[in-house]
């Protein structure tokens, strides 16, 4: 989705949805696949050369467990709330202090600006780091590899280390 900077006076609410979402850095057998196009409500305000989006995206991901190795749903709700400045006004020092509000701003160039890497980034940041499909997930068996929801397995418990019975000793 692309909008021009120069239509916009005062305020534009924006709604649809990306199917296919990709960017640049997006490469092919990635972790994560949008099972739903991204659907998005947004509201963009403009104060002089500034824009604040501030909205709603969300869609339905396929992650892969990271404990039994099975494909699952995963639904993303995010809030997007970030502010657009042209390049003409970011900082060249070679160093400088950021404070926290600098976190939250992008820069545009031109008069276009696309909106697909920001709504991709906000998805992006709700995906967890180790995905799990459950709480009850019993994974995979570290002696056979079966995985233990679909399957029982009958592999002998090993008995831990001393160190690995001092850790779960000092987490309990």
């Amino acid at each position: 989705m692309v909008i021009r900077v120069s239509e916009i006076e005062g305020e534009v609410r924006i709604k649809g949805a990306v199917e296919g979402l990709k960017t640049p850095g997006a490469e092919e057998g990635a972790d994560v696949v949008f099972h739903t196009p991204v659907e998005y409500e947004l509201l963009v305000r403009r104060s002089g050369d500034i824009m604040r989006v501030k909205g709603s995206v969300g869609c339905t991901l396929t992650l892969t467990c990271s404990k039994c190795m099975d494909e699952f749903a995963f639904p993303v709700d995010a809030e997007l709330d970030i502010e657009l400045a042209p390049k003409t006004l970011m900082l060249s020092a070679s160093e400088l202090e950021l404070k926290g509000e600098d976190l939250d701003v992008y820069y545009y160039d031109g008069d276009e600006i696309e909106f697909d890497p920001f709504i991709y980034d906000e998805i992006m940041l709700n995906v967890p780091i180790k995905p799990v499909c459950g709480e009850d997930c019993k994974g995979l068996c570290e002696v056979c590899g079966a995985n233990r929801n679909h399957e029982e397995c009958r592999c002998a418990v090993t008995a831990g280390t001393l160190f690995g019975e001092k850790l779960k000793f000092f987490l309990n």
